[in-house]
């Protein structure tokens, strides 16, 4: 089953992507701030990443940069 990680601070907008995604047979995960999505994106494998842009803690660009730095040659 693909994973994908929700990177959202407004949970209604998490819960509708997660609802949508699992009734599409994904498995799916959410942050709701850029801390623990950070945490969780480099600690757990995931298919593919939701990332909100504007998240309290980091913002969705700094979030985007570490985790390319930290995985490289895993994400192309």
């Amino acid at each position: 089953m693909r994973k994908i990680l929700i990177i959202e601070d407004d949970e209604l907008i998490a819960e509708l992507e997660r609802d949508y995604l699992e009734i599409n047979g994904f498995e799916t995960e959410i942050a709701m701030d850029g801390d623990k999505g950070l945490e969780l994106a480099l600690n757990k494998e995931f298919d593919l990443i939701l990332l909100d842009l504007m998240l309290p803690s980091k913002d969705g660009f700094q979030i985007c940069r570490e985790i390319r730095n930290s995985k490289k040659g895993v994400y192309r």
